[in-house]
């Protein structure tokens, strides 16, 4: 009887014998992979048969780097850091300012503009006519602007 090939795979640094059917599909599987691996990550060119034309395949998987080295250029998806800073500091600035409005005023700010309340709700609420709330919004909102700017 003649001697059995030994086959062996390599498996986190070791070497472990396996039959030849687990060997083959071990490798088999391997192949494919690296297939797959240079198919995601390299470009590459076609030909057309019918036109004679070159077409370009790009790569599935690219690096942020090499995009940047092709000069790709990229959406902007928001705001930018320097609009989000300013932004925060009008926020901020903004809280300040309401803290220097009277009570009766901080509270028709807050149900106007944070509760979204109408100004005919919020009339009725404070037992005042629309037109009258109409006129101290206005007011405080003229005071806001005054505390605001400087």
């Amino acid at each position: 009887m003649a001697d059995k090939e030994k086959y062996y795979i390599a498996i986190e640094g070791q070497l472990l014998e396996v039959n030849k059917e687990i060997y083959e599909v071990y490798y088999k599987g391997k192949r494919k992979e690296q297939y797959f691996e240079q198919d995601l990550k390299i470009e590459h060119t076609k030909i057309n048969k019918e036109t004679g034309e070159r077409i370009v395949v790009p790569s599935r998987e690219d690096s942020f780097e090499r995009l940047l080295e092709a000069e790709k250029q990229f959406a902007e998806d928001g705001n930018s850091v320097e609009d989000e800073v300013i932004h925060t500091i009008m926020v901020e600035k903004l809280q300040q300012t309401l803290k220097m409005l009277s009570e009766e005023e901080n509270t028709i700010i807050q149900a106007l503009f944070y509760e979204d309340l109408s100004e005919t709700e919020l009339a009725k609420r404070l037992g005042i006519a629309r037109t009258t709330l109409q006129s101290r919004k206005y007011k405080i909102l003229e005071k806001l602007k005054k505390y605001f700017h400087y």
